[in-house]
């Protein structure tokens, strides 16, 4: 019995049998939707994973639509240097000083115990420390104005209460003993 030839494309294993080759006949098509349905698992992973990651490092959105939200107000007893002299009154007092200075709550003081009285003028307030009033503003080593008439002429100290009558100015104070007595604190 002759031997099985050998030829050159055959697989051969250890023992010296010949092994019988079965190939599958793929088609391009079938290649074309393997390959496709790989990519798309490979981008739904990919998905996936980076909304996980999000989840997980993310804060949650719930904060901010729990945010509560505050209605602007407007407060009319606050006043500019440039308007505080054509307010609707014939006659009221205007309050200047800086909010943050340290005597400022003794100001308010002595501004809000003269407002309790039934007879009381009203009383408008200036803060020297808003950034519109601050050209205005000498400070207590400064020369302050009490001639001014208009508003390019003002200069103020630490605490100046002025009267206005028909928008002209028709008292000027700058010391906190006459400012007490022209509200009888």
């Amino acid at each position: 019995m002759p031997k099985n030839k050998v030829k050159l494309n055959d697989k051969i294993d250890k023992k010296g049998n010949k092994k019988i080759k079965s190939e599958k006949y793929v088609s391009d098509e079938s290649k074309e939707v393997r390959n496709f349905v790989i990519i798309l698992l490979g981008i739904i992973i990919i998905v996936l994973i980076v909304y996980g990651v999000s989840k997980i490092f993310i804060e949650d959105d719930q904060v901010t639509t729990e945010r509560e939200t505050q209605a602007g107000t407007i407060d009319y007893d606050i006043v500019s240097v440039g308007t505080m002299l054509n307010r609707n009154y014939s006659e009221y007092y205007v309050a200047i000083y800086d909010e943050d200075s340290p005597q400022a709550v003794l100001y308010s003081s002595i501004i809000t115990s003269y407002l309790n009285k039934e007879d009381a003028t009203k009383v408008f307030f200036c803060n020297l420390g808003n950034y519109l009033n601050k050209d205005y503003y000498v400070g207590s080593d400064g020369e302050s104005n009490p001639d001014a008439r208009s508003v390019s002429e003002f200069a103020f100290g630490d605490l100046t209460l002025i009267k206005v009558e028909n928008g002209e100015i028709t008292l000027y104070l700058e010391d906190l003993d006459a400012i007490k007595e022209e509200f009888g604190a």
